[in-house]
C-alpha cells in the first residue's frame, strides 16, 4: 500500500511542508518515509493506538508540561531535520493505529498537525482459532514472591488471542465462571500486551499450594473466536518450589525497582504503564541482569517485557 500526503505548517513561510508514503505495512510494523521542504526547521512522528491520542494528552499533558499534543509528539516521537524513512515495530496484527505528525519552522512555530491512519496487516487464517496451553515451572521465594511460568501456543489460524490466570476459587464465585471468562477475554482491554501473537510464555503471580486455572482464546483472520482453551492445575507446596536459577528469565518488581535476572546480555528491558507508554528501560549487563528504578513512578498497573517474556505488577 503507497500514499503520499502534504503536510502544510503554519510557518513563516507558506511553501513549508512535509510529504510521507507509506512504504511497507506487515503484520508487526510499518515503515513511512517522510520528506521536508528547506522552509520546515523540523518535524516529529509518533504512533498511537487509534483514536488514544487525545486520552494521553489528558492523562499527561500538565503533568509533563505540554502545551498541546504537538508537544506529545515531539517530546515521545522520532524527531527528524532531513529526509527519513521511520519504522515502528512490535505492533499487533491487523490493529488500527495512528501516527501523528508535527512539523515546526526555524523560529518553533507549529504547523497543523497531521494524522496518518494505518491498520497492520493480519495474521491467520480462516479456519478454526486454537490454543494449546502448557505448564511451565513453578519458583521465587517468600521476599520476593512466587511464580508460574503458563506456555500459551496459538495455532496457525489465530490472528490475535487473550489468556489469563485466574484461582479456581475465584473463577467458581458468581463474580466469575466460564460465560464471565469468555466475555472478559473477548473483550479490548485497556492492558499493554492484551492482543497476544506467536506462543506466549507468561510469568504470573502465583501462591505455592494453591489451585488455580489458565485460559486462553483467540481469533482468527475474520474475527471469528474460536473455543475457550483451559489448563487447571495446583502449584507445589513449599518443598517443591525451584529456587531463581532458572534458566527462564525472571521479573522481580519491588517497591523502588524492578529487576530482570537470567535474560541475554546486551539486550533490553523496557517497562510500560497501563496506557502502552514507554516509562524505563535498560540494558541487560554482562550477568544477565537489568534494573529499571520505578520509585518516580504513580502507584499503578506496569508491564515489564523483553519482547518475548512480559511481566505485570502493582506499584
Amino acid at each position: 500500500m503507497i500514499c503520499a500526503a502534504v503536510l502544510t505548517c503554519l510557518c513563516a513561510s507558506a511553501t513549508a511542508t512535509v510529504t510521507y508514503s507509506i512504504d511497507e505495512i506487515t503484520t508487526d510494523g510499518y515503515k513511512i518515509t517522510f520528506t521536508p521542504s528547506e522552509d520546515c526547521a523540523g518535524y516529529a512522528a509518533c504512533q498511537f493506538d487509534a483514536g488514544t491520542a487525545e486520552q494521553q494528552f489528558a492523562m499527561f499533558g500538565a503533568w509533563m508540561g505540554f502545551t498541546c499534543i504537538g508537544d506529545m509528539v515531539k517530546a515521545w516521537g522520532f524527531t527528524k531535520t532531513e529526509a527519513a524513512q521511520l519504522s515502528w515495530t512490535d505492533d499487533t496484527p491487523g490493529k488500527d493505529y495512528e501516527v501523528y505528525v508535527q512539523c515546526w519552522d526555524a523560529d518553533n512555530v507549529y504547523g497543523d498537525l497531521i494524522i496518518i491512519p494505518i491498520t497492520t496487516a493480519k495474521l491467520g487464517g480462516e479456519g478454526l482459532a486454537e490454543i494449546a496451553i502448557e505448564l511451565g515451572e513453578f519458583g521465587g521465594d517468600q521476599e520476593t514472591g512466587y511464580y508460574q511460568w503458563v506456555i500459551y501456543t496459538p495455532n496457525d489460524q489465530v490472528n490475535i488471542y487473550h489468556d489469563m490466570l485466574i484461582e479456581k476459587n475465584a473463577y467458581e464465585t458468581d463474580e466469575w465462571g466460564e460465560a464471565k471468562i469468555i466475555e472478559y477475554l473477548t473483550a479490548d482491554q485497556p492492558v499493554y500486551g492484551w492482543d497476544r501473537t506467536g506462543v506466549d510464555e507468561a510469568q504470573w503471580n502465583a501462591d505455592p499450594a494453591t489451585e488455580y486455572i489458565a485460559f486462553a482464546i483467540g481469533k482468527n483472520i475474520n474475527d471469528e473466536w474460536g473455543p475457550l482453551a483451559s489448563l487447571e492445575f495446583a502449584t507445589p507446596g513449599l518443598s517443591g518450589i525451584n529456587d531463581l536459577t532458572s534458566s527462564k528469565p525472571v521479573f522481580i518488581a519491588g517497591s523502588s525497582q524492578v529487576s530482570a535476572l537470567g535474560m541475554q546480555p546486551g539486550s533490553e528491558v523496557r517497562l510500560f504503564d497501563m496506557s502502552g507508554r514507554l516509562v524505563g528501560q535498560s540494558i541487560v549487563n554482562s550477568r544477565g541482569e537489568a534494573t529499571i528504578a520505578t520509585s518516580h513512578l504513580h502507584n499503578g498497573v506496569y508491564i515489564v517485557t523483553n519482547g518475548k517474556t512480559s511481566h505485570k505488577f502493582v506499584k
